[in-house]
């Protein structure tokens, strides 16, 4: 009767386990599913996963859907999936996040159908004993069993595949039953019926023709008293059984899954193909129990390879097949989990950079958008609010990485939206760009700042002085540019020499950058602009020290030749001088930002020289510090914001850049600063870049910066996260109502493309109201050189309006009670030699000639 018992048992198990199946998942989808190489979840995280994908259970009639989790070694890798009916996503999802929360999971095509023309070899791999047997798990392993696996999936060649899947249904909890009767039988001293079908049937007739055999003995006997219950027999078992016992008792103790798993491989021949599936197979090996249970293969549920090769891309179950077993979440755990560090597969396929969650105040509306998140498939379009953009934003990344096009589309948002905006542009290319992108109707707001267009020379005089009370402001700024510019010959004589000149010149009407070797070279021109000023100290400076330093023409010589050299090497070309060597400037910064101009500096380097830009990108940022804080007289809620955009600011910046960081916000200058890398920034400016941004966006960096910028966003993304960041990814932490935001991943938008074709409309009309003409321009300077000063006379007034008939200019503005001397025009090579050299003369007088309607200059009242 206990054999009868047990095969009543095995078929209502068996019942259960074909009844409630479905066939193939109907409609569903395959998730690839990636893991930072970091990740230190081990095989519990994903027995902890089954247990709760237990709850796809159905105790209601019906059908009972199936997964199918899948490992594919392909030439892109060793990569894992997850086929899962669609009604399920999201569940099943959940499930996965909840264990491995840095799992990267992404809706993919079917990889089983891209493959063709290739040999190929299959298998269902199933247990060599009952299911209620168990096999080796992860528990019992020192090294990840996953390796081995792994191991054996990826030792094949680059034409080569070799998948895995592993299909899993839940059940209920009745399949325990036949194991606990075996363990009962074993304990009790009988012996155990095997659980096969033949087994079976011949231990019951065995047991009935027993039965009938004792019948006629037991008529003879008569009734007989029940015995008495006595205490159930319990046999003395060897430590090897009861260790199985244990072990068996063990797997029933947990919840199940019918289980069933298939392997292809493909290759060039039939015969590798089989090589590789053998292997792939032999890495089950290591699941094997010397008494209990092991892995084999199975050919018997396919006539052939083909046959299971459509199972295995269908996903199908199988209805009635055998092959079928059980296992628990345990040991469906140690043949199928996510992989860890400690398994060194070379060919698996990792996250390259961890995802993080935003935070749930991201800003979606009312913001200059530029980046969507790219957490868990999840895709929302946000950006920075109006008030946090004035506390900054800084952007590094290595070149390619897509700084450029972050900032490129926040540029075209400003410009459609009719903000102020500055263009600080190092290569030019970017402004080339930006150029096709602005609006007709802000064509009259275009102001085009480029050296390179040598025809059509703007001024930008950098010693005219708006505001008397921020001379010694300019000039402290002016001297951080050349600082930065000198800094293998600064030192404290040249710094206190520098200083005065520019302090002085300041102080004189249509004095220009020319003016500073002049001043210091040109007695006469020396004379007159101490004659000019009215401050003591720097009157007293010229008439004593000076004087007395050039009474040792060595301490001279060392004093002035790096400002000659430096200052004249910068203005000998003709391109530079013709805009800052202009005594009145064209470009009025103050009028860009009030009036919420588009300006664009175009300091390409490739034209116009790298020293050359950086001087003058530092002029321009400093010129637009002076601007804005001439707003101080303006209350505050007034002051329109303006966004200044440096790309490869590091260029610009200077040792005062702490100022502009910490001062521009109260005047609504709002900076956005791009580089490549941390080691380009001064240690003053890096210590003001880290002290005062307020939004910091990391791009991909090299490992120096990586292990630098970690501390800013660990324990979130780690230094190699940094590194692996792709293309146009990013990490950020985003000011957010005026406080920072815990570190988060996101991707640049896609780049604009709606070009307006107003490109060139915009640059004559940036020409037609801000440059000169360049013979003008020529002679304006020409005759600022040639000229001759006296003490008293007045600053050379520009003479725009109309070139004069010949070329030769009066050279000595008359001086009462004194003769009219004049001169002819001097040459390029002249000009240049008047800059750089000391003690220059104008040319020989004798070859002047006397042109009519000479300019007489007042004297001084």
């Amino acid at each position: 009767m206990l054999a009868l018992s047990f095969f009543f048992a095995y078929r209502a198990a068996k019942k259960l386990e074909t009844t409630k199946a479905v066939e193939q998942p109907t409609e569903g989808v395959l998730l690839a599913i990636e893991l930072p190489k970091e990740n230190e979840k081990t095989p519990i995280s994903a027995e902890q996963m089954f247990a709760s994908l237990h709850g796809l259970l159905r105790f209601t009639p019906g059908i009972q859907e199936h997964l199918s989790l899948e490992i594919a070694s392909t030439p892109d890798g060793i990569r894992f999936y997850a086929f899962i009916p669609k009604q399920f996503k999201n569940f099943v999802e959940g499930q996965i996040y909840a264990q491995y929360p840095a799992a990267e999971i992404r809706e993919v095509e079917d990889y089983t159908h891209k493959v063709s023309g290739m040999k190929y070899a299959a298998c269902e791999i199933t247990l060599g004993k009952d299911s209620i047997f168990p096999i080796k798990t992860f528990r019992d392993f020192e090294v990840d069993p996953l390796a081995g696996v792994t191991g054996a999936l990826g030792n094949i060649s680059n034409n080569e595949q070799v998948w895995l899947q592993v299909l899993v249904r839940p059940l209920e909890d009745i399949w325990q039953e036949r194991g606990h009767k075996y363990v009962e039988v074993v304990r009790a001293g009988e012996h155990p019926v095997s659980f096969a079908p033949k087994e079976i049937a011949k231990e019951i007739s065995r047991n009935i023709f027993s039965h009938i055999i004792e019948i006629p003995g037991q008529i003879a006997r008569g009734p007989q008293l029940p015995a008495k219950p006595g205490p159930a027999l319990r046999v003395q078992l060897s430590a090897g059984q009861e260790l199985d016992l244990k072990l068996i008792e063990n797997k029933l103790s947990k919840m199940g899954f019918e289980v069933k798993v298939r392997c292809v491989a493909f290759s060039d021949s039939k015969a590798t193909s089989e090589n590789r599936l053998k292997s792939a197979v032999g890495s089950f090996k290591q699941f094997s129990t010397a008494s209990l249970n092991n892995f084999v293969a199975d050919y018997t549920n396919s006539s052939d390879d083909e046959s299971l090769l459509s199972k295995f891309r269908s996903r199908t179950f199988g209805m009635g097949e055998t092959g079928n077993f059980i296992l628990n979440i345990e040991e469906l755990a140690s043949i199928w989990h996510l992989p860890n560090i400690s398994v060194e597969t070379p060919a698996i396929a990792w996250t390259r950079a961890k995802k993080g969650e935003p935070p749930l105040s991201l800003p979606t509306t009312d913001c200059t958008y530029f980046a969507e998140t790219i957490f868990r498939e999840a895709r929302v379009k946000f950006g920075i609010q109006r008030p946090d953009r004035r506390k900054h934003m800084y952007l590094i990344g290595k070149t390619g990485s897509g700084k450029s096009t972050l900032i490129k589309n926040m540029i075209i948002s400003d410009m459609k939206n009719g903000e102020g905006v500055a263009i600080l542009d190092p290569h030019g290319d970017l402004i080339d760009a930006l150029l096709e992108f602005v609006p007709e109707n802000r064509l009259d707001d275009v102001v085009i700042f480029n050296p390179a267009d040598a025809d059509h020379p703007v001024a930008l005089n950098m010693l005219e002085v708006v505001d008397p009370r921020q001379r010694n402001l300019i000039a402290s700024g002016l001297l951080d540019v050349f600082k930065k510019y000198f800094a293998e010959s600064w030192g404290p004589r040249l710094e206190y020499l520098l200083m005065n000149s520019i302090l002085t010149l300041l102080e004189v009407p249509h004095t220009s950058l020319l003016s500073i070797v002049r001043l210091l070279t040109d007695q006469d021109y020396q004379n007159y602009i101490v004659s000019m000023i009215s401050d003591p100290v720097m009157k007293d400076f010229w008439n004593k020290e000076f004087k007395t330093m050039k009474g040792n023409q060595k301490l001279l010589t060392e004093a002035i030749s790096p400002i000659q050299n430096k200052v004249g090497q910068f203005l000998n070309a003709s391109t530079i001088r013709n805009i800052v060597g202009q005594p009145k400037s064209t470009i009025r910064i103050d009028e860009i930002i009030n009036n919420k101009k588009i300006f664009f500096v175009n300091l390409a380097t490739g034209r116009i020289g790298e020293n050359n830009a950086s001087l003058l990108g530092a002029m321009v940022i400093s010129q637009l510090q002076f601007a804005a804080m001439r707003r101080v007289d303006i209350p505050e809620a007034e002051r329109k914001d303006f966004y200044v955009y440096a790309d490869e600011f590091q260029k610009f910046a200077t040792d005062s850049f702490a100022n502009i960081l910490s001062e521009a916000r109260k005047y609504r200058l709002n900076l956005t600063l791009t580089h490549q890398y941390i080691e380009q920034m001064p240690e003053k400016v890096k210590e003001a870049v880290f002290g005062n941004i307020g939004t910091l966006v990391c791009f991909g960096v090299g490992p120096t910066d990586a292990y630098f910028l970690e501390k800013e966003f660990a324990p979130t993304f780690l230094a190699m996260d940094l590194i692996n960041l792709g293309r146009f990814e990013m990490y950020l932490k985003l000011q957010i109502n005026d406080s920072s935001s815990q570190p988060f991943s996101a991707r640049s938008l896609a780049p604009y493309t709606d070009t307006t074709g107003q490109k060139e409309k915009a640059i004559s009309a940036s020409r037609a109201k801000y440059s000169r003409d360049l013979e003008k321009v020529d002679f304006t300077i020409k005759r600022w050189v040639e000229t001759k000063f006296r003490p008293g006379q007045p600053p050379v007034p520009p003479a725009w309006a109309v070139l004069p008939e010949a070329p030769t200019v009066v050279a000595e503005a008359p001086v009462e009670g004194e003769n009219e001397v004049t001169s002819t025009l001097p040459t390029d090579r002249q000009i240049e030699s008047t800059i750089s050299t000391i003690g220059a003369e104008p040319p020989n007088s004798n070859e002047t000639q006397k042109i009519e309607g000479e300019v007489v200059f007042p004297t001084k009242p």
